[in-house]
């Protein structure tokens, strides 16, 4: 088995797919306050913040501590996919360099902290619907996939 399906395993354990309407459906705002990178890449970096806001869910509350296990990988600024998920949107790696220059992010989460790749029930501020994590500083992103200001 190589790195990359061991990576995705564990991805897929980690980010079980959880009904948007069962009872550990939650949707939070972090602040992201650390970005800890796994020794390979792809794999899972791990966002430490704070919730910030909560807009669905009773298992977080605002200004809870909370670390999240999010697919990322060493590749362009722009999210790909990962891998599929039956029913329900692709995790997506997201690149460490637009992880590691986050401040906000947002998440659909499972009450275990777990991301869930489908999308929410509802539509929240200026996010839309949320589904496993997204990165909402979207000033880091290039205009153009691959280039980087110098």
């Amino acid at each position: 088995m190589t790195l990359r399906h061991i990576v995705l395993a564990s991805a897929v354990s980690l980010s079980a797919t959880v009904p948007a309407w069962s009872a550990g459906d939650n949707v939070v705002l972090i602040d992201v306050g650390k970005v800890d990178l796994p020794a390979h890449l792809p794999g899972l970096c791990q966002v430490n913040g704070v919730v910030s806001k909560v807009w669905d869910g009773k298992a977080f509350h605002r200004g809870q501590f909370i670390a999240l296990k999010v697919p990322c990988s060493a590749g362009n600024s722009y999210m790909t996919p990962a891998f599929t998920v039956p029913g329900g949107q692709d995790p997506r790696f997201i690149a460490v360099r637009v992880l590691l220059k986050s401040k906000q992010g947002v998440a659909h989460l499972d009450d275990t902290g777990a991301l869930i790749w489908e999308h929410s029930n509802h539509l929240y501020d200026n996010v839309g619907h949320v589904s496993g994590y997204r990165v909402l500083d979207g000033t880091l992103l290039p205009a153009v996939p691959g280039h980087m200001k110098s």
